[in-house]
C-alpha cells in the first residue's frame, strides 16, 4: 500500500511517498495522521503546497535582500540625555534603535534582530548588527546625538 507521509517517521521524512504493508498503514500510520493514502489528488496537493511554500521562501530572500540595500546607504540618528564628557546617563537599547530605524526610514525590524555590541554609552556614530533573515546580516549605522 502506498502512503504519504505527512510527519517524520523513523526512516522517512514529511512528504515522502513509500510503499508500507496494509495492516502498519491502516493500524498506526492512519489512526495517528502520520500518513495518508498516497493517490495522485493528493501526491498533487503536497506538491503544490511545497511549491507555494518555496516560492514564499524565495520572496522572503528577496525582499531582506532589498531591504539590506536600503540599510546600507541609510544613516540614523538617536537622541539621547548625555552628561558634559559626553557620557549617556543610560545606554541606547536595541527597541531604541528600531523604533528610530521605523520612525525615519519607514523600516520595521523586529527589536530582538538589533543586535548592539558593545553597548552604547556615548555619543557619536556607532554600528549596530540587524538581522533581516537567517542568511542575511546587515550593519547599520547610527549616530547619538545629544538631546
Amino acid at each position: 500500500m502506498k502512503v504519504l507521509f505527512l510527519r517524520e517517521v523513523a526512516g522517512t521524512r514529511a512528504g515522502d511517498v513509500k510503499e508500507v504493508a496494509p495492516g502498519y498503514a491502516r493500524n498506526f500510520l492512519f489512526p495517528k495522521h502520520l500518513a495518508v493514502l498516497a493517490d495522485e489528488r493528493t501526491i498533487e496537493q503536497v506538491r503544490r503546497r511545497e511549491d507555494a511554500a518555496h516560492r514564499r521562501a524565495e520572496k522572503a530572500l528577496d525582499d531582506a535582500k532589498e531591504l539590506a540595500q536600503r540599510m546600507r546607504k541609510l544613516t540614523v540618528t538617536i537622541y539621547a540625555k548625555a552628561g558634559e564628557a559626553g557620557r549617556l546617563f543610560g545606554t541606547v537599547t536595541n527597541a531604541d534603535v528600531a523604533t528610530q530605524l521605523k520612525r525615519e526610514a519607514g523600516i520595521d525590524v523586529d527589536k530582538r534582530k538589533i543586535e548592539i555590541e558593545p553597548a552604547i554609552r556615548s555619543l557619536g556614530p556607532h554600528e549596530v548588527t540587524v538581522e533581516l533573515h537567517p542568511e542575511i546580516t546587515e550593519t547599520l549605522k547610527i549616530v547619538v546625538a545629544a538631546q
